[in-house]
């Protein structure tokens, strides 16, 4: 068991219309890269500012390495806020940027010298010390803000949506960056995100959220292959979701179904097959529902519209209709 970097206790934040958070209790590991997902409106920034010290939670108490933290301000937690806008300033350099908050600190200049180089390094940024943020690319542009963060030695690195004005390509090469870094530095990273693709793979553990409360915890394979309800079923991957009986439904990934046109436990009728790439989507219809499956770009050669197929799922979970949270 990783040592407790932190624990929030209970905590809530209601806002007027209703939104917010309820009794959140979260204990986050020293040395991972916790992220909190889910769509917009969901809590999970708010959980974010209220670690980070930006906002009063109404109760529950925040401790970072044993220390109840819950009352004092963002500049006295040993948290640093990578934000979405960057916050980078335009009329300083990137060492001047780098060098802000070791300056404030009262750093030494020739220390200051020395780990700004060093930042650098780590970014795989040398060199680039006396260009200004406008000359740079957003992905460099968001590493700067990582690394003046990390200069600051936080206990915890809060991260909210920090790709999100990046395109995909960028955005990835962005989390296998942050995984380096948080490897070699071994900071405690929460990381904020709706994107399911970005939290499957930056993650060490995901907190999914719903409706200000938290769904269900775990590493990305558990979420993904042992979602406790439809909700996090529905919100993460693909899922097709089947009515059985006593309003349960029967729920299975796409990739997770055997295909045959002459035999198999369900029937259905091939609507379309698309193309994605190294593998095909084919959309079914079996009893007035639309059925999504994977396939092979050789199996999908066997198989045209409005032809009859089978199928058999190889796994699947249920769940009770009415208990969808």
């Amino acid at each position: 068991m990783k040592d407790l970097k932190v624990r929030i206790e209970n905590i809530s934040k209601i806002y007027e219309n209703g939104d917010g958070i309820r009794n959140i209790y979260l204990e986050i590991h020293a040395g991972e890269i916790m992220t909190l997902l889910g769509p917009s409106g969901c809590g999970k920034s708010t959980i974010l500012r209220c670690l980070g010290g930006f906002q009063e939670p109404d109760g529950g108490n925040i401790y970072i390495d044993g220390v109840d933290v819950t009352d004092a301000p963002a500049e006295k937690r040993p948290t640093s806020m990578v934000f979405q806008s960057y916050n980078l300033w335009g009329h300083m350099t990137v060492f001047e940027n780098l060098a802000f908050g070791l300056k404030l600190r009262k750093v030494p200049k020739s220390l200051i010298k020395e780990k700004v180089a060093g930042m650098l390094e780590l970014l795989k940024l040398p060199g680039i010390e006396k260009k200004y943020p406008g000359q740079l690319s957003g992905g460099q542009q968001q590493r700067i803000a990582i690394g003046r963060s990390l200069l600051l030695e936080p206990a915890v690195l809060l991260l909210d949506e920090p790709y999100s004005a990046l395109d995909a390509k960028i955005r990835q090469q962005m989390r296998e960056e942050l995984k380096r870094i948080q490897r070699e530095t071994g900071v405690t990273v929460v990381f904020v995100t709706h994107d399911q693709e970005e939290a499957m793979s930056l993650s060490d553990r995901i907190v999914v959220m719903q409706k200000g409360q938290i769904a269900q915890i775990g590493t990305p394979s558990e979420i993904y292959d042992n979602p406790v309800n439809h909700y996090t079923a529905s919100f993460i991957g693909e899922m097709n979701f089947l009515p059985i009986e006593n309003h349960q439904e029967l729920a299975f990934r796409p990739e997770d179904v055997i295909v045959s046109p002459h035999t198999g436990d369900h029937q259905g009728e091939i609507k379309q097959v698309t193309n994605a790439g190294h593998y095909s989507v084919a959309m079914l219809s079996h009893k007035n529902q639309s059925i999504k499956i994977y396939l092979s770009k050789e199996e999908a050669q066997a198989y045209k519209s409005n032809q009859s197929i089978y199928f058999t799922i190889k796994k699947s979970r249920t769940y009770q209709g009415e208990k969808r949270i």
